[in-house]
């Protein structure tokens, strides 16, 4: 719970004070499978401190389908509110691993999900 704590102040404190984005440096979780509780808090406290109608005041200069999975930043997606958006890479405890034929990492569904923008491949 810890944990969770700590990840939910920093992006209390990042609203609070109006930051423009959050940068992730890696190992959001400590395992590269998370379980599906931590899963579902962290998009818990990601939806609640990042998704808002507040236009994002930073731009993508460099081609975003050479650097993202999705293609895009998940702020200027028109279908989904982002107020706060969050830059992540993944780490040597959560990076991905084989899921069949494709290396998958839990950052993935955070991103297909437009809950992160995740560097890395």
């Amino acid at each position: 719970m810890d944990s969770f704590a700590a990840f939910e102040e920093v992006l209390y404190l990042a609203k609070r004070f109006r930051c423009d984005m959050v940068l992730l440096a890696g190992d959001l979780f400590h395992e590269n499978r998370p379980s599906r509780r931590t899963l579902f808090k962290t998009m818990e406290i990601i939806r609640r401190y990042c998704l808002g109608p507040n236009p994002v005041k930073i731009q993508i200069t460099s081609d975003p389908a050479q650097n993202f999975r999705t293609g895009q930043v998940n702020y200027q997606d028109a279908n989904f509110a982002i107020d706060l958006p969050i830059f992540s890479i993944h780490g040597n405890h959560d990076d991905p691993t084989r899921d069949g034929g494709d290396l998958l990492a839990a950052l993935d569904l955070l991103s297909i999900s437009n809950m992160v923008n995740y560097f890395g491949e």
